[in-house]
């Protein structure tokens, strides 16, 4: 993954995280919730620029939105 281009991982990463937000908001009710804090801070650290946060978008979710989908 190192030798993508920023513009292809924050692409990625922005997809990813929206899929997520999208997913956890479906189980909440409420933007108060702690999980949908991080998620919604996380893609604010994104928007900004942090790659450690848009590596650990693309790494940690991507994995999980893959197994959501797969099991569809």
């Amino acid at each position: 993954m190192d030798n993508m281009s920023y513009n292809t991982k924050l692409e990625m990463a922005v997809e990813i995280i929206a899929a997520k937000i999208a997913m956890h908001s479906k189980k909440c009710d409420k933007i108060e919730d702690k999980e949908m804090q991080k998620l919604l801070n996380e893609r604010n650290e994104m928007y900004k620029g942090n790659e450690i946060i848009i590596d650990k978008i693309i790494r940690e979710y991507g994995q999980e939105i893959k197994n959501d989908y797969e099991k569809i």
